[in-house]
């Protein structure tokens, strides 16, 4: 396997490189039954891979190129490879998604290592205060949001646009489209007024044309998010909440983006997981 040589070079120059520190961190194998499969270890005893997520995908820069591809993950944090996700896209033996059998790419930092990667050090305190905000047209997010809520606590608040989005589904799809084509901002009826009292925002949005609507943008780029923790969730007709996370990482510049959450249908105990997974249970 192409990409299995290349994982071995860069566990084993990670491995040199991290001797002397408390930690490695980098692409490893399983052991025993499991020794064929791959996990990325974040180091300080986290990974990708998210309890109660069927998958969670990461770009990565295995090698160090400054080219990522990108990885799914299940909820146990093994590596996807060789077929098709439960979400539906294509991976090869390597575990890099493909479409019509080219692996698609993104220009990253050299060595970039996802999302999580170097933002241990920003940890949420189990006594921060939460705000819950939520962007919803169908009411599926303000559910999801609510379920939260009642897991979480905080505050919940709604982010609304000066100009609703037509009733019909249709006029709302074209809307969607255009805004985004146009990268715009439309004008929101709703402000928190308050957010340097927030540590923690809990940010909830459907996924419009694989991202997050527009007006979330607005949001985040509202307010001084610095040294505020984002975990994002979403709900979403067959997209991954991770297609959109590029967008709220530019968006929300200063706040540390924790792993987010798809959450289209939510037990207890998957909320409770995906909380104590980021430090807020």
């Amino acid at each position: 396997m192409k990409r299995v040589g290349k994982l071995v070079i860069t566990v084993f120059v990670l491995i040199v490189l991290t001797v002397s520190t408390a930690f490695a961190a980098g692409w490893t194998t399983g052991q025993a039954e499991n020794s064929s499969r791959w996990w990325y270890d974040l180091g300080n005893g986290q990974y990708y891979g998210t309890p109660g997520q069927t998958v969670e995908w990461q770009w990565l820069d295995g090698n160090g190129d400054g080219t990522a591809e990108c990885y799914a993950f299940d909820s146990e944090g093994w590596m996807y490879a060789g077929g098709q996700t439960p979400d539906g896209y294509s991976v090869n033996r390597d575990g890099a998604w493909t479409e019509n059998g080219v692996v698609r790419t993104m220009t990253v930092a050299a060595g970039y290592a996802g999302t999580m990667a170097g933002s241990q050090g920003t940890e949420p305190d189990k006594e921060s205060k939460i705000l819950i905000a939520y962007f919803s047209k169908t009411g599926s997010t303000e559910a999801a949001a609510r379920k939260i809520q009642a897991v979480a606590g905080g505050d919940l608040f709604e982010i609304t646009v000066a100009d609703t989005y037509p009733s019909g589904y249709q006029d709302t799809v074209d809307r969607a489209r255009r805004e985004l084509d146009n990268n715009a901002r439309p004008v929101l009826s709703s402000a928190v007024e308050n957010m340097s009292d927030y540590d923690v925002i809990l940010l909830g949005y459907p996924i419009w044309w694989h991202t997050a609507p527009m007006a979330v943008n607005t949001f985040l780029e509202s307010y001084d998010l610095t040294d505020k923790i984002i975990l994002p969730f979403c709900t979403s007709g067959g997209s991954d909440i991770e297609e959109s996370m590029p967008d709220i990482r530019r968006s929300g510049s200063g706040a540390t983006v924790r792993t987010g959450l798809t959450a289209n249908s939510l037990s207890r105990e998957q909320i409770t997981d995906w909380l104590t997974y980021n430090g807020l249970k």
